[in-house]
């Protein structure tokens, strides 16, 4: 017969076994817990995703076009300084070219010359005027009826405006028509209505300077017999 066991020995096996369990379920849990803070650290390291929409190409451009467009419609149309139904001359002083000036750069030209002594500065729209040719625009000073007065005021404006020139501003109506009217009212302005040669005495005493600007006072037609 097998001897006796030990009751001493007994519980010494029970004891080991239990302290093993509980060994292994205290090894699950720190397992347990481990895995979790892993998971928590890479969770809040993962980057956040932020999306954008994106704008349409022609979004920029159409509001750009858009804000050009009302600027555009904004903006006074042109209208000549110079006097309707009036044929005369005047002192050109600068040109700008129709396409791609603006009304208010037009405004900006004419206050620019008055600021550099320009008397009577004003500007019209070449094609308005057959006497000049289309395209520009035409800041002038000055409306005369005769190329003498107009002549008369260019070497002062030289001055300030190198390139300022006297310039004819009519229209062929307007023009054909003073020029019918004229033939029958006003002596020598024609072959058939000449001016007497009385006109002539007033240039015997004027010398130099003086007699050339006489001179162009004269009519066009004068009767020398």
């Amino acid at each position: 017969m097998p001897p006796p066991r030990d009751a001493g020995q007994g519980n010494n096996g029970t004891l080991t076994l239990l302290a093993g369990v509980g060994v292994l379920l205290l090894a699950m849990g720190v397992g347990v817990l481990i895995g979790r803070a892993s998971a928590s650290k890479q969770s809040s390291a993962a980057p956040q995703v932020i999306s954008v929409a994106s704008t349409p190409a022609g979004g920029a451009g159409a509001a750009t076009a858009g804000t050009g467009a009302g600027a555009g419609a904004g903006e006074a149309s042109f209208t000549d300084d110079w006097p309707s139904g009036t044929s005369g001359y005047t002192v050109q002083l600068q040109t700008l070219a129709q396409s791609g000036t603006s009304v208010s750069a037009v405004q900006a030209a004419k206050s620019a010359a008055s600021a550099k002594g320009a008397k009577g500065v004003g500007a019209l729209k070449s094609e308005d005027f057959s006497s000049l040719s289309a395209g520009s625009y035409v800041v002038y000073s000055g409306v005369y009826h005769k190329r003498a007065e107009a002549e008369k005021a260019l070497p002062a404006l030289r001055k300030s405006f190198p390139g300022a020139k006297v310039v004819k501003v009519s229209n062929a109506s307007s023009s054909s028509a003073g020029e019918s009217s004229g033939a029958a009212s006003s002596p020598g302005s024609s072959e058939s209505h000449p001016a007497p040669p009385t006109v002539l005495n007033k240039l015997k005493s004027v010398k130099g300077k003086s007699y050339e600007e006489k001179s162009k006072e004269l009519p066009n037609v004068v009767e020398t017999g």
